[in-house]
């Protein structure tokens, strides 16, 4: 259930902050600037970061101390640093 609320929110702040350049990158037939804003960034830097992050925590604490791979609270930890890509990417085109 973590995963799915840090992917969702993180998903929401994508759309809410790249929405206005999506469409414009999709008015001109620019499809793939449009989705990569929206949806494929910001899910690849979050399962990007969450297995990374997983791993290293996994190694360090012990694998008996850290939940599944999609219960962890370390989604949340993800869906942070998606969400400074997010806005990094908002800010860019500007």
């Amino acid at each position: 259930m973590h995963q799915i609320i840090a992917l969702a929110v993180t998903l929401l702040i994508a759309l809410l902050l790249n929405g206005v350049a999506a469409a414009k990158m999709v008015s001109v037939g620019y499809w793939g600037g449009a989705l990569g804003a929206l949806f494929v960034g910001p899910v690849i830097v979050f399962y990007a970061v969450h297995t990374l992050v997983y791993f290293v925590v996994r190694l360090i604490r012990g694998k008996d101390r850290v939940r599944s791979y999609t219960r962890s609270r370390i989604n949340y930890v993800a869906a942070a640093v998606a969400i400074l890509g997010v806005l990094g990417a908002a800010a860019g085109p500007a």
